[in-house]
């Protein structure tokens, strides 16, 4: 049962991706004019992929409602984008590094157009992707992250953002009932939360550290903030009241599905109690629904692992071709921008198959990807979202201290600090020592 709709979905998709090709490199990055559902549609799924839905299912069942902690900041963060919204939906622009570029200058947007290239690369969603297919089929995990990588490059390739938010909008409807389906089942279970659970797991508290804590915070708190995905959406919108709705309109459904994976993990540790991988809590939880049930479930799990590949392969690959390649080339050829941006898509792709089959977890891949990107990009797009003037040299060194310094420090590990903290105070602090440097030079 769960082959043939396997198929019938990836032809479906591919179909879509085909038939809305883009012709220009515009349509490529920016797609069409997006409505509020079609908004509302694309950033659910976009943000919600399996690393999401699998991983909130997974740490619920290592650390109970500790998992609130993975959970409750990305709403605030999203809250904190809708009171920005008025300058970035009016900007006229295409991209993150270009948005930020007409702030700091063409260096910068070079700059943290090749950062940008590591938030989308997406090792965890690969990695949920092969977990997924290797326990509904007889195909090795390794095996089926190659298949899923395949299956994920060729539509955004060719169709580009339009083609993202098309899949979007069918992936939505089949992501939101793979949770929604479970939802009865886990209910029918009757959770014991005094007698099934173990001891500590009513408290958000007890199974995290508070450096974890604060891990979780900073990176979804600011992900949305520093979302490229999430600003070529805004970009396309060209609507504050329209983009505001549509943000808020997904926070409330973000709120509905976090409730479902909640109760998911907690069944998952009911019924599955000495699992050796967390990771795969949700999926065995799946294996016990009703076999027509079951083939839906799993087609709505790669539907979120779909979604979310294809809006940050998107991303990062059309942002390397305006940010980067556009400024390079002698000759502003668009047909060849956009040629290499279908070319870049296919390298990120690559790239995070290489990763995934390196963590083969998916919580550090996320947090890897995730924190260097924070680390360089959160001090420059802040001063530049609240007004607060940075010289174009001060952003450009405070984004290459951060990224580097995280990187750096995630490698060696001298200390037990995590590296998101060592990148984000070495961003700051070289921001202050380049502003205070040029202010002496000034004076003397």
């Amino acid at each position: 049962m769960v082959e043939p709709l396997l198929l019938l979905y990836v032809a479906a998709i591919m179909a879509v991706g085909i038939g809305a090709k883009a012709t220009t490199l515009e349509k490529f990055i920016l797609g069409d004019r997006l409505g509020t559902r079609a908004m509302v549609a694309t950033i659910v799924s976009t943000f919600y992929g399996a690393s999401v839905i699998l991983g909130g299912v997974s740490l619920t069942y290592q650390m109970g409602l500790g998992v609130i902690w993975y959970i409750v900041p990305f709403y605030l963060g999203n809250l904190a984008v809708v009171s920005l919204l008025e300058k970035i939906t009016r900007s006229g622009r295409y991209t993150l590094p270009d948005f930020l570029g007409g702030f700091y200058g063409e260096r910068f947007a070079v700059a943290s157009s090749v950062l940008l290239a590591t938030l989308c690369l997406v090792p965890e969603e690969i990695i949920a992707g092969g977990k997924i297919l290797s326990s509904f089929t007889a195909i090795p995990a390794e095996l089926a992250m190659i298949i899923i990588a395949c299956i994920l490059v060729v539509p955004v390739a060719v169709g580009g953002m339009r083609a993202d938010v098309r899949t979007d909008i069918v992936q939505f409807i089949l992501m939101v009932c793979a949770p929604v389906m479970m939802a009865p089942f886990v209910f029918s279970l009757r959770i014991d939360l005094t007698s099934a659970i173990p001891e500590g797991y009513l408290n958000p508290f007890s199974y995290i550290s508070a450096q974890e804590i604060a891990v979780f915070f900073v990176l979804l708190f600011f992900l949305p903030i520093t979302s490229a995905p999430l600003y070529q959406r805004l970009f396309a919108s060209g609507s504050t009241v329209r983009s505001s709705k549509s943000v808020l309109y997904s926070i409330a459904i973000w709120m509905v599905v976090d409730s479902i994976v909640v109760l998911c993990g907690f069944a998952a540790l009911q019924l599955f109690p000495n699992l050796t991988d967390p990771d795969m809590s949700l999926i065995v939880l799946g294996t016990a629904l009703p076999v027509v049930t079951r083939g839906i479930f799993f087609v709505g799990l790669l539907a979120a692992i779909m979604s979310t590949v294809n809006s940050f392969l998107q991303s990062g690959a059309s942002s390397l071709a305006y940010d980067v390649f556009r400024h390079l080339r002698a000759a502003n050829d668009e047909s060849g921008l956009l040629i290499i941006s279908r070319v870049l898509v296919i390298v990120l792709g690559l790239l995070s198959l290489g990763l995934a089959l390196w963590f083969q977890k998916i919580a550090p891949a996320l947090v890897f990807t995730l924190s260097m990107w924070t680390a360089g990009i959160l001090v420059p797009t802040l001063a530049a979202l609240m007004g607060w003037r940075l010289r174009e040299g001060t952003a450009l060194y405070s984004l290459l201290g951060g990224a580097l310094s995280s990187l750096v420090w995630r490698i060696i590990q001298p200390l037990p600090i995590d590296a998101l903290f060592i990148g984000l105070g070495s961003s700051l602090l070289v921001a202050i020592v380049s502003e205070v440097f040029r202010k002496g030079l000034q004076r003397g």
